[in-house]
Order: C-alpha cells, then sequence, then structure tokens
C-alpha cells in the first residue's frame, strides 16, 4: 500500500463508529474541485474504515484522497486527526 492510503487508513480507523458515521455522510456533500464528483452516500453507509479507504483512493487517487480526507476531518472539528493525517501524507 503507499504512505498516503496509509494515513488514510490509520485516521479513518482511529474514528469512533458515530464519527465515522459523520465523516461518511459529510463526505458526500463536501464541495470538489470542478473534474471530480461525490461518492454517492449509498455507496458510503455500509462501508467501513478499510473498505472506505479502498473507495476513497479509487475515487480521488491517494494524494487528494488524503487532502480530502484531511479536510472532511477539520471541517468535523478532529484537528487532531487532520493534522496527524497531514504530516504523514
Amino acid at each position: 500500500m503507499g504512505k498516503n492510503r496509509d494515513a488514510i487508513l490509520a485516521a479513518l480507523e482511529n474514528l469512533m463508529a458515530d464519527e465515522l458515521k459523520k465523516f461518511k455522510l459529510k463526505l458526500a456533500a463536501v464541495p470538489l474541485p470542478q473534474g471530480f464528483r461525490n461518492i454517492p452516500r449509498g455507496m458510503l453507509s455500509s462501508l467501513d474504515a478499510v473498505d472506505l479507504t479502498d473507495k476513497l483512493v479509487t475515487f480521488y487517487c491517494e494524494d487528494f484522497a488524503a487532502k480530502l480526507t484531511g479536510d472532511v476531518l477539520q471541517d468535523m472539528g478532529l484537528v487532531e486527526e487532520a493534522t496527524r493525517l497531514r504530516a504523514v501524507a
């Protein structure tokens, strides 16, 4: 696995179940740059941290997926987790 993929997975595995649920909700609605589209909520609902990491990397490539994950974590108020992800990614 790539460094960014590992960093995303570590960040998502560190979330509590309700935080992961909130992450998925925010991820489905986050504004994205032109050329990207949101992952549909229906595709996100049943994903655990491992599958969500795979989905993020598949949709956005590792570099942008790591940035996006950090941005969503930051927006959720999980500054420490976002900072840790950005330091590794």
